[in-house]
């Protein structure tokens, strides 16, 4: 079952929570405070694009009348207009409680790892946690606009812990952070080639800006992290450690994430070096045959390349102008793929009818995309064109190099002219 499909069902049990779990002490003032617990439960990454980050949740269980439930704040919300939201950067998240057995049995089902991390916590503020959680997963208040590294599962948890610890976990973790976001986000990511070259394109300099520990629990191990070295000072003026124990409840056959971002740039080089050449080897081919299954070919490949850079070059440019994905704005990569490049999907299957005007017509879009990839290398010269897009121009430049190049040598004698 997929992540999303699963986070949906969730989402639906989320719903009927009060229904299903209406007899909580903690929730309408049964409960002492010395009697309840609260742990930190941490997942590991999952198989599932959206899981590949990790999840995190609060359990809060009440010693005397033995009852838990894990809170979290990773849930989709089913409002009007759903899908156009989520595509205009306004996807709604929800908060949601669940039967801890079960809950945490579906993780460990799913091969995630699954860490439990005991929280000494004054019996008030214990009390305090577990009725804000409460609060929180009311109808009236359980849905958040989210943002993938501002406002998510982590940050929720985060916020919550840092009152609880009276602003101690903030003090902690203001200090410059060991990488980027775009670094953690290539740690977690690197491990599928598309989809890292893909994000990294996508993502504009706001995520290569210096941060502070602080930003880095939009993680749920950063988080993690965090918590298992707080020491913190409670009322009476006594040191406490945040974190009583770790409790590894299932350890998922996985390979561990990276410290460090992946070195991908040698490989993209290559394939986007390898791409450029077949093209100018598509030319050269027909050049000294004269065979138009040449030329037939050379459209078929520059098809192809319309695809895998103009789709995300249209999707991108209408991500920056019209929708709320922050993200994504001010892209210095719509120079290297945009919407122009979404045209050499029409004019390369011309090319490759043996329409001769073709030739002329996606000579202009190469030739385009050469003058504004070659302006954004001398921009990178001035510190405003700041942003980390390394990986993306090793790819993407090679290939502008190759296609420009096979066109200039076909020039406008194609079969069927």
């Amino acid at each position: 079952m997929g992540r999303v499909k699963t986070t949906i069902i969730l989402s639906i049990f989320a719903f009927l929570a009060p229904l299903l779990a209406a007899d909580i002490p903690w929730a309408d003032g049964r409960s002492k405070a010395e009697d309840l617990r609260i742990k930190l439960v941490t997942f590991g990454p999952g198989d599932d694009i959206p899981s590949w980050w990790g999840h995190v949740g609060l359990l809060v269980e009440d010693l005397h009348y033995r009852r838990a439930r894990i809170y979290n704040f990773g849930l989709f919300s089913f409002e009007d207009g759903m899908l156009f939201k989520f595509a205009m950067g306004r996807l709604i998240f929800a908060a949601g409680d669940f039967s801890v057995p079960g809950y945490l049995e579906w993780y460990r089902r799913q091969n995630r790892d699954v860490r439990i991390v005991s929280l000494d916590l004054p019996a008030e503020k214990r009390l305090w946690l577990a009725q804000k959680l409460v609060y929180y997963v009311r109808p009236e208040n359980r849905r958040y606009l989210y943002h993938h590294y501002d406002e998510n599962c982590a940050t929720r948890l985060r916020d919550l812990l840092d009152e609880a610890v009276d602003g101690a976990l903030y003090r902690q973790a203001d200090v410059p952070a060991r990488m980027t976001l775009r670094g953690h986000t290539r740690r977690y990511v690197g491990h599928n080639a598309f989809m890292e070259m893909l994000l990294m394109y996508l993502m504009n300099d706001s995520i290569d800006k210096p941060i502070k520990e602080w930003q880095e629990m939009f993680l749920p191990d950063e988080l993690e992290r965090q918590v298992l070295r707080l020491t913190y000072q409670t009322a009476d003026g006594k040191e406490h450690r945040l974190a009583e124990n770790q409790l590894i409840l299932f350890k998922a056959d996985r390979q561990p994430l990276p410290e460090l971002p992946p070195v991908h740039w040698p490989g993209a080089l290559m394939t986007g070096l390898l791409i450029g050449l077949t093209a100018v080897a598509l030319v050269y081919w027909y050049r000294n045959t004269q065979k138009s299954w040449a030329i037939t070919w050379l459209g078929v490949w520059d098809f192809t390349i319309g695809l895998l850079l103009g789709i995300p070059g249209l999707v991108l440019a209408l991500m920056a102008g019209f929708t709320d994905h922050t993200v994504t704005y001010h892209n210095e990569n719509l120079l290297l793929a945009n919407p122009l490049t979404f045209l050499l999907i029409p004019y390369s299957v011309r090319l490759a009818l043996q329409k001769a005007r073709a030739v002329r017509r996606l000579q202009i879009i190469w030739y385009i995309h050469l003058g504004t990839a070659v302006l954004l290398l001398m921009l990178k010269l001035l510190p405003a064109f700041d942003q980390d897009n390394f990986l993306v121009l090793c790819f993407i430049l090679p290939i502008i190099g190759g296609f420009s190049l096979a066109f200039y040598l076909l020039g406008t004698e194609v079969n069927g002219k």
